[in-house]
């Protein structure tokens, strides 16, 4: 593990814990590990106070379909939020998201869910 992602290490950690502690404690116990790990996510964004960040480059091929349609700057600005994710941590993008609005908050967060859903899945961390 590098140092630059050791901060999305722990979150990835920590993500894995909140879902099984989601799932256990949800009256439904059908929630998908999807389902908990889009409300835990949910739960920081609205959460988290607002700290300045600085945007770095973008990861391709990570948007969802409804997003793909849109311009390029929007496309680029959840792309840089993606990045900063995987280099400064969970908490780090959703404060830089935070500041550009709802609808790219919630594309954010759409992209966000299913990019850490796959890399948990992977690992054997969700099922």
């Amino acid at each position: 593990m590098s140092v630059e992602h050791s901060a999305l290490e722990k979150d990835m950690e920590r993500l894995s814990k909140e879902i099984r502690e989601r799932k256990e404690s949800s009256a439904n116990l059908r929630t998908s590990d999807r389902d908990a790990l889009q409300s835990v996510l949910a739960q920081r964004i609205q959460s988290q106070a607002l700290t300045p960040e600085e945007p770095a480059a973008p990861e391709n091929d990570v948007l969802p379909v409804y997003l793909q349609k849109e311009s390029p700057e929007i496309q680029l600005k959840v792309e840089e939020l993606i990045d900063i994710t995987f280099h400064k941590g969970i908490d780090a993008s959703i404060s830089e998201a935070k500041k550009y609005g709802p609808y790219i908050l919630d594309a954010f967060h759409d992209t966000l869910t299913s990019k850490l859903y796959d890399e948990l899945r992977s690992r054997g961390l969700v099922s």
